[in-house]
């Protein structure tokens, strides 16, 4: 392997840099400072002059954190909202970490009489391998954002009356042995678009169908004679609401610009769902269980010392999105500095809160629309909007397609050969290529388990195109590191990469020297 690195750094930075476009010594080492920085993320060896500390992503300190928390709460609180349901509910939580604007919370509150919040640990989730190539599924810097996810969910449903209760295994078997044991009509969830999450939910409705409850329960009896708990899937996580789409979601354009400009005319955003200050009351629970390590989840532990420490949980997210609109005011220049790749403000850094459900899309709909009433609206407003847009395609288009957003020919079965050469792969995921561009984005992610939206186009196109390796193992490896990997996004954005994707239209190549030049 170090030999191989070896003859791949032969090629110098200037071979980099496009021959056509006269290059100064200042630009130069300009370039070579600012991969130099990057490649420095997760080398050890670096002098320290070179080293790049850690900054945290939100940089507010904790107190402000909690007065931004618990502002927006207070703003999204409504006294109007009553409840006109009977018994017990389950909310079953997911990739929905959040209180704010989560319908599935507000749909089991209303609904009942006292919600209880659950969160499965499933060893599927934690413990397995991707479908192809046997890496983690989830590994350990996702893993730890996560449990910070989870300790602040805890903590804020226990601000509103609530709590968490957290239990280790399937949920097919978890769900509905809580049902029976606490009488609940109605197992509330998030609706997944993906075959394996698909799967999980089919395997839920089927056990509880199994669980018969006495006819003192809140339910109805229009609702089933069996009386068993039923499983009520709630759309959530997209900006635009699934039943709000101007079309089904087997004629959900194939071409993006399409859908976006159809959604744009036709469509409304819907408002956030605002709920009572107090959820309770709980139901009385023996042991609510506690949020496990990450040794507890089965992953190693790895520390983030260089570059960017994203913190999980809605109260950081609601932090970030206050601190980038707000307090640094980098909303009204998102559209020239997107595409930068170094340092926690060019772009938004939403996408892990938005992955793990601790941050709703709407409500970033609804702060930009309060900046533009306020302070200025104009082509980088929009363009987070439009970004978000680009997000909910991929979610809609998954529906579509199905499990062919994860086949070699992608939605379309493109026929194509791949190479899946080991030490080519391994000095791509290594950053081990000689490109530092290449390079220094691969440090970057398995260093903080982020990479800018440019970084991922980039190292994408370099595999696929440069290297021809299996897009997949790259999709694969991606969904091992990334804290905001969600299929629907991942794999859409490689299936796009790799030239598989539902459009027939894209076809992108990244040339290295031009991106290099791009950044002069």
């Amino acid at each position: 392997m170090a030999i191989f690195c070896h003859t791949l750094s032969s090629l110098s930075l200037k071979k980099l840099i496009n021959p056509s476009k006269p290059t100064s010594t200042f630009t130069y080492i300009n370039l070579h400072i600012r991969f130099q920085a990057m490649n420095s993320i997760s080398d050890s060896s670096s002098s320290s002059s070179s080293k790049v500390m850690c900054q945290l992503v939100p940089g507010l300190d904790t107190n402000e954190k909690e007065y931004i928390l618990d502002q927006t709460f207070e703003r999204y609180t409504s006294k109007m909202v009553k409840r006109n349901g009977k018994g017990a509910a389950i909310v079953w939580f997911r990739n929905d970490l959040r209180v704010l604007d989560n319908e599935v919370l507000f749909k089991a509150w209303v609904n009942s009489e006292s919600v209880l919040p659950v969160y499965c640990v499933d060893p599927r989730v934690f413990q397995a391998s991707t479908c192809y190539f046997g890496f983690p599924k989830t590994g350990g810097l996702r893993g730890q954002f996560i449990v910070e996810c989870l300790v602040d969910l805890k903590k804020n449903l226990m601000k509103r009356g609530l709590n968490l209760l957290i239990r280790h295994g399937k949920p097919e078997e978890i769900i509905p042995a809580l049902a029976k044991d606490f009488a609940s009509h109605t197992v509330y969830a998030q609706k997944e678009t993906c075959s394996e999450e698909v799967n999980v939910e089919k395997l839920v409705r089927k056990a509880l169908r199994r669980v018969h409850l006495p006819h003192s329960t809140g339910r109805s009896t229009s609702q089933g004679s069996a009386n068993s708990p039923t499983l009520q899937l709630v759309w959530g996580g997209t900006m635009y609401h699934l039943d709000d789409l101007p079309f089904s979601t087997n004629s959900i354009p194939d071409v993006y610009t399409q859908f976006r400009k159809s959604v744009e005319a036709k469509c409304s955003i819907r408002s956030c769902a605002k709920i009572s200050m107090s959820l309770g009351p709980a139901p009385r629970v023996e042991d609510w269980g506690c949020v496990p390590s990450i040794e507890q989840l089965g992953l190693q532990p790895q520390e983030v010392s260089k570059g960017m420490r994203f913190l999980g949980g809605e109260t950081a997210a609601l932090s970030r999105v206050y601190e980038y609109f707000w307090k640094k005011d980098f909303l009204k220049i998102y559209k020239e500095t997107r595409n930068g790749m170094l340092g926690p403000d060019y772009s938004t850094k939403f996408s892990p809160w938005l992955a793990s459900g601790s941050l709703s899309p709407r409500f970033i709909y609804e702060e930009v629309k309060r900046y533009e009433k306020g302070r200025l609206a104009n082509d980088s407003t929009y363009w987070v909007l439009f970004e978000l847009i680009w997000r909910d395609y991929f979610r809609f288009i998954s529906f579509k397609y199905g499990n062919s957003i994860f086949h070699i020919g992608g939605p379309r079965n493109v026929v194509r050969r791949w190479s899946q050469d080991q030490r080519l792969f391994d000095s791509w995921r290594n950053g081990c290529t000689g490109y530092p561009l290449i390079d220094a984005n691969m440090k970057e992610l398995s260093a903080t388990g982020f990479m800018s939206n440019r970084g991922r186009q980039i190292v994408c196109s370099f595999l696929v195109r440069d290297m021809g390796i299996d897009w997949r193992m790259g999709a694969e490896w991606f969904e091992t590191f990334l804290l905001d990997y969600d299929p629907c996004s991942n794999y859409g954005n490689w299936t796009y990469g790799a030239g598989v994707g539902n459009d027939p239209r894209e076809d992108r190549y990244f040339s290295i020297p031009k991106q290099v030049s791009a950044l002069v």
